[in-house]
């Protein structure tokens, strides 16, 4: 291994750019099981990880633009505010494989049932806010771990 390819396997290690995870799922029933499947994608050299995860979670959000009026000074003032709040109502983590590598140019899937409580929050559309499920999935690498990124769920 010549000093770039060196350099290139610390700067995949660092960013997580060893491997690409991609994540898709069944659209989940609350209180009933459901399929994720995870792929992960070797970019060039073996990428070495010491499990392969799943997060699951669910946010409520909130976004809303007011008008708010008040008085000041004896003037009356209009102030338009915008408002962004989110929680995580719903988390867990699983682990879906143990430690392996991932062979250069190589890709590998998993899949995992998984079940939502049937008491979770469902999920819903209003006008200034909604709940909404997503996945996460990812290899559990030195430095910073290739994933999928946040993926929202459709509800059945």
């Amino acid at each position: 291994m010549g000093l770039f390819d060196k350099v290139k396997s610390m700067k995949d290690a660092v960013t997580g750019g060893g491997a690409k995870v991609f994540a898709q799922a069944e659209a989940p029933v609350l209180g009933q099981p459901f399929t994720v499947t995870i792929t992960a994608s070797s970019t060039g050299a073996d990428v070495k990880y010491d499990r392969v995860y799943l997060k699951v979670r669910g946010i409520e959000y909130i976004d809303m633009h007011d008008n708010v009026s008040f008085s000041h000074d004896g003037q009356s003032h209009n102030k338009s505010v915008h408002i962004k709040k989110s929680t995580t109502t719903f988390e867990q983590e699983f682990n879906v494989a143990p430690a392996g590598v991932l062979p250069g140019s190589a890709t590998e899937g998993w899949t995992i049932d998984v079940q939502l409580p049937e008491n979770a929050m469902p999920s819903f559309r209003g006008r200034y806010a909604r709940h909404y499920y997503a996945i996460f999935a990812g290899l559990d690498c030195f430095g910073n771990d290739p994933d999928s990124g946040w993926i929202e769920l459709h509800m059945q």
